[in-house]
């Protein structure tokens, strides 16, 4: 005879299960997130320096506000 005190229902065995894949998905998430906010918090520098870089470059141009535009090297087409 199986006493109903001994055996586990099938519901708690699939919120085991759901709760370990789960448990495996949000780490993974987190880390993803780390990795997000990392990468987040270089292009705010990079973004800084170049605003920096682009405040100089104004300034070096003298009151008649001409800054000097490069030459486009052109790429021949994939076409």
């Amino acid at each position: 005879m199986v006493r109903m005190q001994d055996t586990r229902p099938k519901v708690a065995d699939y919120l085991k299960r759901t709760n370990g894949e789960l448990q495996k998905r949000l780490t993974r998430l987190r880390a993803e997130r780390d990795r997000l906010r990392s990468d987040v918090q270089q292009l705010v520098r990079v973004v800084h320096v170049l605003e920096v870089e682009n405040q100089q470059l104004r300034e070096a141009a003298g009151s008649y506000g001409v800054v000097r535009v490069l030459p486009v090297q052109h790429r021949p087409s994939d076409r």
